[in-house]
């Protein structure tokens, strides 16, 4: 997997982040963080197309002073290698 990093210096309250992506047929997975470093990510967004022992699940987290949160899992809608 290869890791894409965009810095936006000022998101404001209000302001929309919009992720738009094909996820190869083969992905196991790919995920999203917000957050101002890995040791303080406001939100996770994991998409498990099979992962581990999930399959088509997304999983939303945050992590606070380098500690995951309770994770939150939801059947998920995405189908890898269709448009996300």
């Amino acid at each position: 997997m290869s890791d894409k990093e965009l810095k936006i210096v000022s998101f404001k309250p209000g302001m929309e982040l919009k992720v738009k992506g094909v996820p190869m047929g083969w992905c196991e997975r790919f995920s999203i963080h917000v957050g101002h470093s890995k040791d303080e990510v406001a939100l996770h967004f994991d998409v498990r197309f099979n992962y581990a022992d999930d399959n088509r699940v997304i999983v939303l987290n945050s992590r606070k002073n380098g500690h995951w949160q309770e994770e939150v899992k939801d059947t998920c809608f995405l189908s890898s290698g269709a448009a996300v």
